[in-house]
């Protein structure tokens, strides 16, 4: 007697994009934090500068910087 039997399980698909999609939001978690950060650092050294130098001396350090003079 020759019986052929399916053995597919939809549960382990399920489980397995389910597992996938939690590990794609913790890296875009992880990603948006970091960026967070780098972007708050960004403005503590702008306003550092801004307290340090004055706005004039950032804008003449900026034209010197892009013009070459």
């Amino acid at each position: 007697m020759n019986t052929a039997t399916n053995n597919t399980s939809k549960a382990t698909t399920n489980q397995n994009v389910k597992t996938s999609s939690s590990v794609a939001q913790m890296t875009i978690s992880l990603i948006g934090g970091a960026s967070l950060l780098i972007g708050l650092w960004a403005v503590a050294c702008f306003i550092g500068a801004l307290a340090g130098n004055g706005p004039m001396a950032m804008i003449k350090g900026f034209i010197s910087a892009v013009t070459g003079m």
